[in-house]
């Protein structure tokens, strides 16, 4: 049922109607599951934790441009609920991968750099953000996405992907547009044991025949980022680790191949 806040009602793009489990929430991109665990954490441990990752400050890094998070000048309960997915506040594109990264790779958040780095000093660097059970939990839900969510067009054959897709309504003379979005697909593989984040952003995707008329991350970013994978992945030296079904199913392709050539 939609989330009504005063005057505003924050309503799902496809809605279960129904109660969703937090996996639920998480692989059907629910706006009102999410606004609603915002609200039962309460405001000053939401923002502790926002701190705490360090999305209230302005990414360093080597390059002398950068800017500050774009935040609520007040934060109602109505800020509360729409920040929780994404709505009113925003962050550089490097700070998003690099906070997503530190959740899932065991909880340590490690600032970016463009200088490459040993792991030694990394781990000097690295700040604790969440515990590593808490980041266990968040690789089985960003894996779960890409099984049975919206980031189904990321999973890539024995890479295991996950991810969480974003579709975000671009701001227009001062007001959100209802036709032109922006959309991203944010993951990291291979799931079990990450080595590479990835962050994938469209501005205003277009409508077509093949994705039926939908222009949301799940038939753009997603699919984007899913070719990207299969083309970097080999170059990163992360071995493919196939499963039976997979296997089988390579093989009656390349048996199919080998017929019609």
């Amino acid at each position: 049922f939609p989330l009504v806040i005063g005057k505003a009602v924050i309503n799902d793009y496809h809605p279960e109607r129904r109660v969703l489990t937090v996996p639920e929430v998480f692989i059907h991109s629910s706006n009102i599951g999410t606004a609603r665990m915002a609200l039962a954490v309460g405001l000053e441990r939401h923002i502790a934790f926002l701190r705490r990752v360090g999305l209230f400050d302005k990414v360093v890094t080597e390059l002398p441009e950068s800017a500050r998070p774009l935040l609520p000048k007040r934060w109602s309960k109505l800020a509360q609920a729409t920040a929780s997915f994404g709505h009113g506040f925003a962050v550089q594109p490097l700070q998003g991968i690099s906070v997503v990264a530190g959740l899932l790779n065991g909880g340590r958040l490690i600032p970016p750099t463009f200088i490459k780095r040993g792991r030694a000093e990394a781990d000097v660097l690295a700040k604790h953000i969440v515990k590593p059970e808490t980041s266990d939990a968040l690789k089985y839900l960003f894996r779960l996405n890409a099984e049975k969510g919206t980031a189904t067009k990321a999973n890539v054959v024995g890479y295991r992907v996950g991810g969480k897709t974003g579709t975000a309504e671009k701001i227009v003379d001062g007001r959100y547009s209802k036709t032109k979005n922006l959309t991203s697909f944010i993951g990291a593989f291979p799931m079990d044991n990450p080595r590479y984040a990835i962050l994938l952003m469209l501005d205003e995707p277009k409508s077509t025949p093949e994705t039926y008329g939908f222009a949301t991350s799940g038939w753009n970013a997603v699919p984007t980022a899913a070719r990207v994978i299969e083309r970097i992945a080999p170059l990163l030296d992360v071995a493919p680790v196939f499963t039976d079904e997979e296997r089988e199913k390579l093989a009656k392709e390349a048996s199919l191949r080998k017929k019609e050539g």
